[in-house]
């Protein structure tokens, strides 16, 4: 990061007639940038595999295949409500 040599203010990237120069924030005073003073400007960063974000596709997936098991499961709950009450009936009636 460079300050200005006049004021002491932020001097930001700007282009001005393709070229990139440095322009203070407070005063307006420009001088041309270097290779050196670009990189200073620049910020990457690599996110880790686990922290990226899923889409809604990527879910949608996950839901559909986990929906399509919770209606087998709920469907074999039922089965064997049903077998229970039928042969709770059975006792009662015989």
């Amino acid at each position: 990061m460079k300050f200005c040599p006049k004021c002491g203010g932020i001097m930001v990237p700007r282009k001005k007639n393709g070229k990139i120069v440095l322009v203070c924030t407070r005063c307006g005073y420009e001088m041309e940038a270097s290779e050196d003073d670009l990189k200073s400007y620049m910020a990457s960063s690599k996110a880790e595999k686990e922290s990226h974000v899923k889409t809604t596709g990527e879910i949608s997936e996950v839901k559909t295949a986990s929906s399509e098991k919770n209606k087998e499961e709920l469907e074999q709950a039922r089965e064997n409500y049903y077998e229970l009450v039928l042969d709770q009936l059975g006792e009662y009636g015989e």
